[in-house]
């Protein structure tokens, strides 16, 4: 008899810990593949512990990411009438991908006889800009953000992502410990794949630096708590322990990081549908490429931006080199053929 679903599930996934896949990757993937599974058991009508990986074939997977890929989003819960109509291409790449490699590795394992998911086709992507701010409304964002409760951390925020280009996941995992040299100027960042790249920390990143840590300091002590992350909550949180002695903590989510960009974002109108932290990953990337008006040289060569980045391949960001109408059109009024 063919292995249970979800223990073969389990050891793959122990598998790819073993390989120092990062836990955040570990997550999705289980996310993903046992979602899948657990759709497969209600269409045959099997429960989830007791189903095994030969009773899945082609056809049920294809119905299961078919149902997905309609299923209601459950971010819109509280506002079904925004919800959109199906699952992004990327969305159920996502989930095809984790499916594909669960059973490619039940296959190469010898615990299928067939490989069930080899011939399923990745929905196609339609190719976008990315979204992201001009230096004006840049500039905007990182005055706002001086307007809240702690203004040192917020600003330092917006400022850190605008001029690194820091993953949310990367920021809210940033500990006073990744700041190096006195005065500090650069970040050891650990990013997708616990890859670790050292970022050099612009003039503006450093004076940011240098009004929040005191702050940060004094709140801590005002609390009586300590802190691993750079950035800290205004409040504490249980994080542990019981309801009569409960552990708490301050350290940063990444929902507390969304929180104080999408609010200055919002607040000088510059909030892009679809996406709230990753745009001032997108704007440092893009301003980046941009040739300066008075050199015509970008910041950046595109080897100098896949580093700072922490991209695996250059060719992902390609899409960077994307000009922009206005570029286009300077561009075609300059042409030596387009004069009268």
């Amino acid at each position: 008899m063919a292995d249970l679903a979800l223990d073969a599930m389990h050891k793959w996934l122990m598998e790819l810990g073993n390989e120092g896949r990062s836990g955040r990757t570990l997550e999705a993937y289980e996310a993903d593949v046992s979602d899948t599974l657990g759709f497969i058991s209600d269409q045959i009508g099997v429960s989830l512990d007791k189903l095994s990986l030969d009773q899945v074939d082609r056809d049920v997977l294809v119905a299961a990411i078919a149902e997905f890929r309609t299923r209601p989003d459950p971010r819109f819960k509280r506002h079904p009438e925004h919800s959109p109509r199906q699952r992004s291409p990327a969305r159920v790449a996502r989930r095809l991908a984790a499916i594909k490699v669960f059973f490619k590795w039940a296959y190469g394992t010898g615990r299928i006889a067939s490989d069930p998911a080899a011939l399923l086709k990745s929905p196609k992507r339609t190719k976008r800009l990315p979204k992201a701010l001009e230096p004006g409304a840049a500039r905007s964002v990182m005055k706002a953000a001086q307007e809240s409760r702690w203004p040192e951390r917020d600003q330092l925020i917006v400022i850190l992502a605008l001029t690194t280009g820091l993953r949310l996941e990367e920021m809210a995992t940033l500990k006073v410990s990744d700041l190096s040299g006195d005065p500090l100027e650069a970040l050891n960042v650990v990013g997708k794949g616990n890859k670790e790249r050292r970022l050099p920390i612009p003039e503006v990143t450093q004076q940011a630096l240098a009004a929040y840590l005191p702050t940060r300091a004094k709140r801590l002590r005002e609390m009586g708590l300590d802190a691993k992350t750079l950035f800290v909550s205004t409040r504490p949180r249980r994080i542990g322990g019981t309801a009569d002695q409960p552990v708490m903590g301050v350290d940063a989510t990444r929902a507390g990081i969304a929180y104080v960009v999408d609010r200055v974002l919002r607040q000088v109108g510059a909030r892009v549908h679809g996406s709230r932290v990753h745009v001032l990953r997108h704007t440092f990337a893009t301003l980046g490429l941009r040739p300066d008006p008075e050199t015509g040289m970008p910041a950046y060569s595109l080897r100098q931006l896949q580093a700072a980045l922490g991209h695996s391949n250059l060719s992902t960001i390609q899409v960077y080199t994307e000009v922009s109408d206005a570029e286009l059109v300077k561009a075609a009024s300059s042409h030596p053929l387009a004069q009268s």
